[in-house]
């Protein structure tokens, strides 16, 4: 590359560009892909390009910014990426958020420029919203935007905050988390093959119950913290899921769903033949022992299933699982029960792996082979991290 053109960051930027379209098509490619990683984290790469502008996004058309991640900046940056957002929205692919809670002057361009960039996304396959769960506001532009994004078919939502108190469930339907839940559920669940929720407002009943018997393409779903007891009754329904055909992956992280309930789901197909699954810490059990565990199994065996910080109880119901791989990580009241637990063939009856965690001591995890290998299960191995 020219010695004068390896800063393209540089104050004498401006005066050089007009180079830029005389040179070989390998040599912009690098400077492309070099502006591409600057336009994700700090937009100041690209002042100098502003009076070039028309002649970079033919030059870029191919290859610009499939992906941009907006969050609250200072009111230049703000402006830079809304003066570029109608020349460039148009080739995203990908896109993550921080929709701004307060109302300031400067939230407000933010959430001005965000909508700019969406009306004009028609591409856009993936996005990641972050917001605060103590957000309010209607957002009425930015939701119908999102709305009418035509190709989307992966959706992060994520509340960045984590208070101490879960917010009252007779105040859900006042949450923007409720709202947006809701009307990417509405406007997009005949084309979600990914959907991932996370936070600390519970969903409703009613938008669980759309969830499940609307989104029909999902290949992956990833449910964390949002189902609490309120959800348990229409949950526990033997009702297969739309998505039971083609679900692939589900992960349920500290929710108050009964295990015993997911145990007979997995089992009855209500998730459909399931690929995958893994369940956290999920530790609201009042009235779980009173249930039964599924023993009539109707699909194949799981690739794989993770369980992560279970009780006994929780244990109980969910080792019934059929599926190759378990990987397993502070389940169980202690080590030796652990180990007397896998010795029993009724334990992941079609494990031919197990892995458990690192911290496991040299005594009891060949004790642990030992017992694995009396019921055929031979492959044992200590290779998973422990929480923290």
């Amino acid at each position: 590359m020219p010695e004068n053109l390896t800063d393209v960051t540089s104050p004498s930027t401006t005066k050089k560009i007009s180079l830029l379209l005389d040179l070989p098509i390998e040599i912009q490619i690098d400077i492309i892909e070099l502006l591409q990683r600057d336009w994700h984290s700090q937009p100041y790469a690209l002042k100098s390009l502003r009076l070039t502008c028309k002649q970079l996004e033919a030059l870029c058309n191919p290859v610009f910014a499939e992906s941009i991640c907006i969050r609250l900046l200072d009111r230049s940056a703000l402006e830079l990426r809304n003066e570029f957002a109608p020349k460039f929205a148009k080739y995203l692919k990908v896109m993550a958020c921080h929709i701004p809670e307060h109302g300031g002057e400067v939230e407000l361009f933010m959430e001005s420029v965000l909508t700019t960039i969406l009306e004009r996304a028609v591409h856009l396959r993936k996005i990641t919203l972050n917001f605060c769960s103590t957000d309010t506001r209607a957002h009425s532009q930015l939701l119908n935007a999102i709305g009418n994004l035509g190709a989307l078919e992966d959706v992060g939502i994520w509340e960045y905050d984590y208070p101490q108190r879960r917010p009252p469930y007779d105040t859900v339907q006042f949450s923007f988390h409720h709202r947006l839940l809701n009307r990417i559920i509405d406007c997009h669940s005949q084309r979600l093959r990914v959907l991932v929720v996370s936070g600390r407002t519970p969903m409703h009943e009613s938008t669980f119950l759309k969830l499940r018997d609307t989104a029909s393409q999902l290949r992956r779903l990833s449910i964390s913290r949002c189902l609490t007891i309120e959800t348990r009754g229409a949950f526990a329904e033997p009702q297969k899921w739309a998505c039971s055909g083609r679900l692939e992956y589900l992960f349920i992280h500290q929710c108050a769903i009964h295990s015993a309930t997911i145990a007979r789901h997995i089992a009855a197909g209500v998730f459909g033949p399931l690929h995958t699954f893994y369940i956290f810490g999920c530790r609201e059990n009042s009235g779980d022992s009173l249930e039964l565990a599924a023993t009539v199994w109707t699909i194949p065996p799981l690739h794989w299933v993770r369980v992560d910080q279970l009780n006994d109880v929780e244990m109980s119901t969910l080792r019934c699982i059929r599926a190759k791989k378990v990987y397993t990580r502070m389940v169980w009241s202690n080590r030796p029960q652990c180990i007397e637990v896998f010795g029993r063939s009724t334990t992941f009856p079609e494990a031919v792996e197990l892995h458990v965690e690192k911290d496991w001591d040299n005594k009891d995890f060949e004790e642990l082979k030992r017992s694995c290998a009396m019921r055929g299960l031979t492959k044992v191995e200590r290779d998973l991290y422990p929480l923290n």
